[in-house]
């Protein structure tokens, strides 16, 4: 969002005197519902500049922020519409691919979301994050060697780089070297400025793969709020109550994990030890 921000309050800047119904008016009142959030205001607001003059140059640059709004309000088949439009002109192609590709992801679209990594690749062969989501997309089609191939490209260009770090912890994960990944989590949420709860469910993870219950279960508390969408967070927490011998909460999280989409078969066989 704060990089929409920027992109809006750039164009508002080539038109100071810009009028509240004038195209550059309503790109100002976009900007203003967004720090508001108030996010369908703001969607409105873009779609009517564009409609007041839908040959400007500026407006894939709208097009892409309207796809990002959209996303956000889980306007999942719009944002794709929107994105795509915005591709033949955005002066920035890269960050509209990286965009379009992780919409792709979540909706399931797993080969087009690689043909826009690819994409991103070969106009930008030192793209380190797209190696790494490359890598995640070579995963989920259970190609590890292209994955691992991806991850270490990573390291080649920027050892020092975020996602150079991420591959890094997913390559320990894959040799079922949980104590290395937890290093490398716990490297990045000492370090980096701004953190995520990601990070925080990836080290519980570690954490119970290790036996340190008591540290996972404290990552597990201090991300709740964020996570609690997340299947995969009450498989973990699930697994932490076992531990503790109440199986009854546990099951309840188990259960609670289906219901989220978590794999079947898989939250059976937790469901099992429960009985």
């Amino acid at each position: 969002m704060k990089y929409l921000l920027s992109l809006l309050a750039t164009l508002c800047c080539m038109c100071v005197t810009a009028q509240d119904n004038t195209y550059f008016g309503w790109i100002d009142k976009s900007a203003k519902h967004i720090e508001n959030n108030r996010l369908d205001s703001a969607m409105f607001a873009l779609q009517s500049a564009m409609k007041l003059d839908p040959a400007n140059e500026n407006n894939a640059v709208l097009l892409l922020n309207l796809g990002i709004i959209q996303r956000q309000l889980r306007l999942m088949d719009d944002a794709y519409i929107s994105f795509t439009a915005a591709s033949a002109n955005i002066p920035d192609k890269v960050l509209l691919l990286h965009n379009r590709a992780s919409l792709l992801v979540e909706l399931g679209r797993y080969n087009e979301a690689m043909e826009d990594y690819n994409a991103i690749i070969a106009q930008d062969p030192e793209n380190v994050e797209a190696y790494y989501r490359r890598g995640l997309l070579f995963l989920e089609n259970g190609n590890r060697e292209k994955a691992e191939t991806d991850f270490t490209t990573c390291a080649a260009i920027d050892s020092q780089n975020l996602f150079t770090k991420l591959s890094r912890a997913l390559l320990f994960k894959l040799n079922d070297d949980w104590h290395g990944a937890e290093k490398v989590y716990t490297d990045i949420i000492d370090t980096e400025a701004e953190t995520n709860s990601t990070f925080y469910l990836n080290r519980a993870e570690c954490y119970v793969n290790t036996d340190r219950f008591s540290r996972a279960a404290a990552d597990l508390q201090a991300i709740e709020s964020e996570e609690r969408d997340n299947p995969y967070f009450y498989i973990l927490r699930g697994r932490l109550r076992l531990d503790q011998f109440d199986k009854f909460a546990a099951k309840a999280d188990f259960e609670k994990a289906k219901q989220l989409g978590y794999d079947e078969e898989l939250a059976n066989k937790w469901l099992e030890k429960t009985k």
